[in-house]
């Protein structure tokens, strides 16, 4: 059996696996999946709105260094409230899918304030629609 990093193209022909032996390595952090598949809507209760700040903490002790960006829908004027919604995107796609654990919808109670999370769905481009009618 040749050494690590010794193989001629008769060795390689004797490896019974169809995968391509020279192919790149697949890297998590490159070649990643649309952000749509990494993100997870987020509904706080009203009166009860969390900052990004304490979004990522929370996310972040719980699941690592995965989060990549957090939204929270801030209005303005504030005579709107305070936000209700908010939406995170994750560095890797596999991550919503453990914080909805196999659930439509999961609650965090994050410093003692209530968080619901679940699956993004973007919304279809009204531009987009109208041109078809």
């Amino acid at each position: 059996m040749p050494e690590v990093g010794q193989y001629t193209a008769a060795s390689l022909a004797k490896i019974s696996s169809r995968l391509n032996p020279f192919a790149r390595e697949w890297d998590i952090w490159t070649e990643q999946t649309p952000e749509e598949e990494r993100t997870s809507f987020l509904t706080f209760a009203y009166g009860h709105p969390l900052t990004q700040s304490q979004i990522v903490r929370f996310f972040t002790n719980k699941y690592g260094q995965y989060v990549e960006r957090v939204y929270v829908n801030w209005q303005e004027p504030s005579i709107y409230g305070p936000p209700l919604f908010g939406r995170i995107v994750f560095k890797a796609s596999c991550i919503p899918l453990d914080v909805l654990n196999g659930y439509q919808q999961t609650r965090f109670m994050v410093y003692g304030k209530p968080l619901w999370c679940k699956k993004f769905r973007p919304m279809p481009n009204h531009f987009e629609m109208d041109s078809f009618i």
